[in-house]
């Protein structure tokens, strides 16, 4: 990781910076729009405010000055990275995603689609801009496992204890840039009272 200078880590986690020439979309966050601007990195990426978008998605934001790192987290699963480092950590892994986060102004900015990567989530985009979307998690549930077969309507995955599950897909939200390959890892998001259908897969970045 980078070293950053003291000025900038009392402020990383600063609110209300404006960066007008850095504005390149806009974006909702359970209706309600994030003040702050967002801007496209060097590779094509979106960024977003960490602090205001965790926030307006009812997430914790916490930033660790020792390990120079933050933690979102909400509630039930934790996602830590530092900033000018391309390293997201959860569950003890961690992965690399093509884009780092970087700080601007003593605000700390990451890739918008952490949010539909690692929790349930829904992000779109129409000519209107973004839109990061919370999912209900009352009765929702969730298992990770190996993609056996992956078709048009239906997804079957291999559990770590060997057995197999299905889930209809047609109806669910798919994040992740890799897709749902055979052999590759994903999670899955149902609610319990329809176990069968999913409501979010979510292809794991590689290792």
């Amino acid at each position: 990781m980078r070293k950053i200078g003291m000025t900038l880590l009392a402020g990383v986690m600063a609110l209300g910076c404006a960066v007008p020439a850095m504005a390149q979309t806009s974006m909702t966050v359970g209706g309600t729009a994030v003040t702050q601007p967002l801007y496209t990195s060097e590779n094509g990426v979106t960024m977003a405010p960490v602090r205001e978008t965790a926030g307006l998605l009812g997430y914790s934001v916490v930033w660790d000055s020792q390990s120079r790192s933050v933690t979102i987290s909400d509630g039930t699963l934790s996602l830590a990275f530092a900033p000018g480092a391309d390293a997201y950590t959860s569950r003890g892994t961690t992965r690399q995603l093509g884009t780092a986060p970087e700080l601007k102004d003593g605000v700390l900015y990451a890739p918008v689609e952490v949010y539909s990567l690692y929790y349930p989530v829904t992000l779109a985009q129409d000519e209107s801009g973004l839109t990061l979307t919370a999912m209900s998690t009352e009765g929702m549930e969730q298992v990770t496992g190996i993609v056996e077969e992956a078709a048009m309507y239906n997804l079957v995955l291999r559990l770590e204890d060997g057995t197999l599950r299905v889930f209809g897909k047609e109806n669910a939200d798919v994040s992740g840039a890799q897709g749902l390959l055979l052999g590759s890892t994903v999670t899955v998001y149902y609610y319990g009272d329809d176990a069968r259908a999913a409501v979010k897969i979510v292809a794991q970045p590689a290792a």
